[in-house]
């Protein structure tokens, strides 16, 4: 259910995701269509961060299999 935020809102999420997708980036990073949609659904209201990071974690999970790193276990 999406949430009706602010216009200022919706431009300090866009700069957040513009940020991190640029630190992406310097490695040489480019985000999928699908990660990008999860990313938009999260600027316009739609996600909270949290429940971004949960959409993002089984989007990943479901197109790349789970990935588990040492110290960087999911609960």
């Amino acid at each position: 259910m999406a949430v009706i935020i602010s216009s200022r809102t919706r431009e300090e999420r866009a700069k957040e995701i513009d940020e991190a997708l640029a630190t992406g980036r310097l490695e040489g990073l480019e985000p999928s269509a699908g990660a990008a949609a999860i990313f938009q659904r999260y600027i316009e209201g739609e996600l909270t961060a949290e429940q971004m990071r949960a959409v993002l974690d089984e989007y990943a999970d479901r197109e790349y299999g789970p990935v588990r790193l040492p110290g960087n276990e999911r609960s």
